[in-house]
């Protein structure tokens, strides 16, 4: 029973061990600064959100076809607080496919939403000045493709002996679903300011 029980303990902690890491800002948030940054102005925030299919070392090509959200693709805007500073410093540094960084629930609740049209477009109204984090995740099909043998070539000398084969490839396109984050750092410098973006 005893030897189970470690055993029990030992697979417990290896699971751990692979699991996800989660992390959190150990800043301070200061929720009346929050409310007051997003608070009812007279500017404005509209654009266009897009991305583009990774190739195969993780980057976006510049010349890359782009993929436009899809319709109702919600866009978050968030006040830069010093809390946000810090979850987003956190983010860059540790955030990887096992570590997630997190905002608190309270701090996560301080934020503007806008949905996508047919084109991607979105707008933020009724703005202050400010400093203002807008993220969203566009959904899209992308492409990818494979090469499969699909017969051989051989060659023969003069007299009709073989002598080698080459083999025949085919390549074949497949699609597949895939999501990027795409987000910036816009600042409204005075009020009644209208900003165009490409997110």
């Amino acid at each position: 029973m005893k030897n189970l029980l470690v055993f029990g303990m030992l697979t417990s902690a290896f699971i751990l061990s692979k699991a996800q890491n989660t992390y959190y800002p150990q800043a301070f948030f200061d929720k009346k600064l929050a409310q007051n940054m997003i608070g009812f102005g007279n500017s404005t925030i509209e654009g266009v959100a897009s991305t583009k299919q990774k190739n195969n070392w993780g980057i976006k090509p510049l010349l890359g076809e782009k993929h436009y959200a899809p319709k109702g693709t919600v866009v978050m805007l968030f006040p830069v607080t010093p809390y946000f500073e810090e979850f987003y410093k956190m983010r860059k540094k540790y955030e990887n496919k096992k570590t997630t960084v997190y905002m608190s629930d309270e701090a996560f609740k301080y934020r503007i939403e806008a949905l996508t049209d047919d084109h991607g477009r979105f707008k933020f109204e009724k703005l202050k000045p400010g400093n203002y984090y807008l993220e969203t995740i566009v959904n899209f099909t992308a492409t990818a493709s494979y090469q499969q043998q699909t017969g051989q070539s051989d060659a023969y000398n003069a007299y009709g002996g073989y002598l080698y084969s080459t083999p025949i490839y085919q390549t074949f396109f497949y699609n597949y679903s895939s999501a990027n984050r795409e987000s910036k750092f816009v600042e409204i410098k005075q009020d009644g300011e209208l900003k165009e973006i490409n997110l």
